[in-house]
C-alpha cells in the first residue's frame, strides 16, 4: 500500500473534508464498522445463543408442567429468563474468542512486529477474473492494481534484501500457504528471481494450490541437493520457480533432520534472491516451527477475527526456541473491505 495504516475504524472512499461535512462522514463511516462488528458477531453466536435459550426455556416448562403450571404461563415467565441467559451465554463466547480485530493495538499493545495486511477477497473482486483464475494467486497475477496485490507487493517490499523466508501460521486454514505464493508471485513480477518451496510433506498445500502432482519433490532433492534443478517447476503465468513435495511414501520421513536439507537451501540461496518456504503449520506439526526458524525472517500469518491471539504468541515462542535470534514478524489476511490496512511503519 502507498499509505500507512493511520486508523482502522476509517472505511475506504472519499472523505469529506471540513466542518460538519467531515464529522458526518466520520461518523457514519464508524457507525458502519460498528454495526459490520455487530453483524459478524451476531452470526458467529446466534447458534449457540439459541441453544442456550432454547435449553434453559425447555427446563424451565418442563419443571413447571410437572407441577401442574399451565404451559402457556410458564412460557410467559421463563421466555425473558431464557432469552437473558442465551444472550449472556452469546457475550461471553463472543470476548473470549481473543482474536485480531485491531491493527494497531495489536501491534502496540502486544508488542509485535506487524508487517501489514491483506484484505479479505470479495465475491465481487473474484468475479473480475476469468472463471478458471477466480483465486489469490490469479488475484494477483491478472489484476496487479488491485488492492489485494499491492498488499503483498508492499510486503515483498518489505522483505527486500531477505534471502530466505519462511511463512507459517498457527493453524491450518490460516492462510499462511495463500500468504506466500502471493508474495513470490509478486516478487516476481518486480523483477526478482523466486522460487517457492512447499515444505509442508502432509498437508502439500503450496503444490495443490497450483494444481502439480509430482512424483519427485523438495524431500527427494535433499537426498541429492545437487539435483534440485530437474525437480523445480515453473509457474505458467508469472514464472515463478516451485519446488514441490510429492506424496508421502512414508509417514516418518521428514525434512526435518535430512542431511541434505541445509545444503538445499544454501543452493537455493546462491542461485535465487528470494527463496519462499511454505513451512507447516507450528501448533499442528513440530516440524513446523524448526523449518521456519532456518529463514532469515520468519513471517507469521494470522486472519483477522479468527485467529486467537494465543496462538500466535505460541507460534512466535516456538520459532524464537529453535533460533533466540529468529527475526519474526506478523502479518495478517482477510481483513474485511471497511477496513483501511497496510504495511504498518514505526510511529
Amino acid at each position: 500500500m502507498t499509505s500507512p495504516l493511520a486508523d482502522e475504524r476509517t472505511e475506504f472512499g472519499p472523505v469529506p473534508v471540513g466542518g460538519a461535512a467531515s464529522r458526518n462522514g466520520l461518523q457514519r463511516q464508524s457507525q458502519s464498522l460498528a454495526w459490520s462488528r455487530l453483524g459478524r458477531a451476531l452470526k458467529r453466536q446466534l447458534l449457540p445463543g439459541l441453544l442456550t435459550a432454547a435449553a434453559i426455556l425447555g427446563c424451565g416448562a418442563a419443571f413447571d408442567l410437572s407441577g401442574g403450571v399451565p404451559l402457556r404461563s410458564s412460557a410467559i415467565f421463563w421466555t425473558p429468563i431464557a432469552a437473558g441467559f442465551g444472550f449472556a451465554a452469546a457475550f461471553v463466547l463472543e470476548l473470549r474468542r481473543n482474536t485480531i480485530t485491531s491493527l494497531s493495538s495489536f501491534g502496540k499493545h502486544r508488542g509485535y512486529a506487524i508487517l501489514g495486511a491483506a484484505p479479505e477477497l470479495t465475491a465481487k473482486t473474484l468475479r473480475q477474473l476469468p472463471p478458471d483464475k477466480r483465486t489469490p494467486q490469479g488475484c494477483v497475477a491478472f489484476q496487479p492494481a488491485s488492492s489485494f496485490a499491492t498488499a503483498f507487493r508492499d510486503l515483498q517490499g518489505g522483505l527486500e534484501g531477505q534471502a530466505l523466508v519462511s511463512f507459517i501460521a498457527p493453524l491450518p486454514g490460516d492462510g499462511a500457504t495463500t500468504a506466500a505464493l502471493c508474495t513470490a508471485m509478486s516478487a516476481v513480477q518486480q523483477g526478482r528471481s523466486v522460487i517457492a518451496v512447499d515444505c509442508d510433506l502432509r498437508q502439500r498445500a503450496l503444490t495443490r494450490a497450483l494444481g502439480y502432482e509430482a512424483d519427485e519433490g523438495v524431500l527427494e532433492a535433499c537426498a541429492e541437493p545437487r539435483l534440485w534443478r530437474s525437480l523445480v517447476v515453473e509457474e505458467p503465468e508469472t514464472g515463478l520457480h516451485v519446488l514441490p513435495a510429492a506424496r508421502m511414501r512414508s509417514p516418518w520421513r521428514s525434512l526435518v533432520g535430512a542431511p541434505g536439507f541445509q545444503a538445499l537451501l544454501d543452493d537455493l540461496t546462491r542461485a535465487y534472491d528470494l527463496v519462499v518456504l511454505d513451512c507447516p503449520p507450528a501448533l499442528a506439526n513440530a516440524d513446523g516451527a524448526m523449518i521456519a526458524a532456518l529463514a532469515d525472517k520468519c513471517v507469521v500469518v494470522a486472519a483477522w477475527d479468527r485467529t486467537r491471539l494465543n496462538t500466535v504468541r505460541a507460534t512466535i515462542r516456538a520459532v524464537q526456541r529453535q533460533h533466540s535470534r529468529a527475526s519474526t514478524g506478523v502479518y495478517v489476511n482477510r481483513v474485511p473491505p471497511q477496513y483501511r490496512f497496510g504495511r504498518l511503519r514505526p510511529d
